[in-house]
């Protein structure tokens, strides 16, 4: 094997391992802002530990089937604006598309909006998960070029 080809194979490694370091930072960081913005602003009690919702809770469905692709994105509007609009966030999620993979797992593209900024492009998977504090979990997330659907999302990762 020759030099040059072991150096784009070595390039190409580290390409890779500095993708997922960077998905990896991002999804740690929208689980934590997600955190943030579902979860009251609560003083915890000397007695009970403190407990962190993600997302408000949906109605009845919770109990039923996994919501469809768009029921899930709606659910996502929902909570992160209802969590802005008490808490005086001006960030929103715009754009939202939704694709379900498999029963209760998600990925969706999705652009945050701020007064005075650039949209911010993002992609996430998630899981439903009703009977936990939070309605869905998000498991990988990251920033992207593109604010389309998910398709052109993942796309413009190359």
């Amino acid at each position: 094997m020759s030099t040059g080809r072991r150096n784009d194979v070595g390039m190409r490694s580290s390409s890779y391992l500095f993708l997922f370091l960077t998905v990896a930072a991002a999804a740690m960081a929208v689980y934590a802002i997600s955190a943030a913005l579902a979860a009251p602003e609560q003083k915890p009690s000397a007695a009970a530990p403190a407990t962190v919702h993600h997302a408000a809770r949906p109605s009845a469905r919770a109990l039923d089937a996994p919501p469809s692709a768009s029921e899930f994105a709606s659910d996502v509007v929902d909570t992160t604006t209802a969590y802005a609009n008490a808490n005086g966030e001006t960030a929103r999620i715009a754009n939202v598309d939704c694709v379900q993979a498999s029963s209760s797992h998600y990925m969706c593209s999705y652009a945050v909006v701020r007064p005075g900024h650039a949209r911010e492009c993002h992609l996430m998977q998630a899981i439903w998960t009703p009977n936990r504090a939070s309605t869905y979990t998000v498991t990988l997330a990251g920033r992207t070029h593109a604010c389309g659907t998910v398709r052109e999302a993942v796309r413009s990762l190359d």
